[in-house]
C-alpha cells in the first residue's frame, strides 16, 4: 500500500518524535513506545481501520535505542518507507542505523558540544556573567532544533539514507574527527580550569640588614613551571585519568581525594 501523506501528517509525526521518543523510555523496549507514538498520525492518514492501525503500531513496538537527536534521521528515512509501502524495508533500516548513529549522535553530544561549553559556562558563572546561560542552553537548544532539519532530511533520502551515513566509511571518520576534536577542546581548558599553584618555597629568602627581600626564594610551582609550563594541572589530569582508567575508582571518590589535598594543602599555605 502506498499513500501520499499530507505536510500536516509529517509536522505532527515530526514532533511527536522530537519531543516524546523518550517519554515512556524503558528497560525493556526502551525508545520503542515514543517511535510508535509518534508513528500514529502516519498510519491514520495510511489505514482506515482501526485493526491495521494498531497491527502496524505493534509492529513499531519492536526494542529500538539510539541517541534522540540522531534518530530523527531514522524516522524521516522510516516515514518515507512507510509512506511507500516498503514496511520490512523500514524495520531492517531502524536495526541498521540505531547502533551506528548513536554513536556518532553520543560523541558529538557528550564530547564535542555539552563539556566544552559548560566548561565556559562555569567560567563566566564564576565572574557573575549572565553569559554564561547562553553558553549552557543555547549549544543545547540548537542541537535540539537540527532534530527537524535531520528528518527532513531522512523522509528526503528514505533508504538512500544508509548509503550516505554508511559509505566510504563516513561515519566512522565523523566519529573519529568529532572525538578529536572533542578532546583537543577539553585539553586546552584544563590549564584554565585547574589553576592551583605550590607556593611552599625551596629555600629562604635573602634579605639586607634591613629585613628588606633581596632576592626571593624560588616556589615549587615556579621551578616546575621553569622545567614544562602548565606542568601542575598535566600531573593532576593524568592522575585523575590514571584512577579512573586504570585503578577503576569511582569519579566522586577521585574528586573527594581532590577535594580533601586541596584543602589541606590550602590550610597549611603550601598551594593556592
Amino acid at each position: 500500500m502506498s499513500k501520499k501523506l499530507s505536510k500536516a501528517a509529517l509536522s505532527k509525526a515530526c514532533t511527536r518524535h522530537n519531543f516524546g521518543l523518550q517519554w515512556c523510555w524503558n528497560y525493556e523496549k526502551m525508545q520503542a513506545a515514543g517511535y510508535a507514538w509518534a508513528m500514529v498520525p502516519v498510519f491514520k492518514e495510511m489505514f482506515s481501520s482501526d485493526e491495521e492501525i494498531c497491527r502496524n503500531l505493534e509492529r513499531h513496538m519492536a526494542f529500538y535505542n539510539t541517541h534522540p537527536g540522531a534518530s530523527a534521521l531514522v524516522f524521516g528515512a522510516d516515514v518515507a518507507l512507510e509512506e511507500a509501502g516498503q514496511y520490512e524495508t523500514g524495520d531492517s533500516l531502524k536495526v541498521a542505523l540505531m547502533g551506528p548513529l548513536a554513536g556518532i549522535g553520543d560523541t558529538i553530544q557528550a564530547v564535542l558540544v555539552t563539556p566544552p561549553f559548560s566548561i565556559i559556562a562555569a567560567g563566566l558563572a564564576a565572574e557573575g556573567s549572565f553569559a554564561s546561560i547562553l553558553f549552557s542552553t543555547l549549544p543545547v537548544l540548537a542541537l535540539f532544533i537540527l532534530r527537524w532539519p535531520l528528518f527532513n532530511y531522512g523522509y528526503k533520502k528514505g533508504a538512500e539514507v544508509i548509503n550516505d551515513v554508511a559509505g566510504a566509511g563516513t561515519m566512522d571518520k565523523l566519529q573519529s574527527g568529532a572525538s578529536i576534536l572533542g578532546v583537543t577542546v577539553m585539553g586546552g581548558f584544563v590549564p584554565s580550569m585547574i589553576g592551583k599553584s605550590f607556593t611552599v618555597k625551596l629555600g629562604k629568602d635573602l634579605v639586607d640588614d634591613a629585613g628588606n627581600v633581596v632576592t626571593a626564594a624560588k616556589t615549587l610551582q615556579e621551578v616546575l613551571d621553569a622545567i614544562f609550563p602548565c606542568l601542575t594541572p598535566l600531573i593532576f589530569t593524568g592522575a585523575c585519568y590514571y584512577a579512573i582508567k586504570v585503578k577503576k575508582a569511582k569519579p566522586l571518590t577521585v574528586i573527594g581525594v581532590l577535594f580533601v589535598v586541596g584543602f589541606v594543602l590550602g590550610a597549611v599555605g603550601w598551594m593556592a
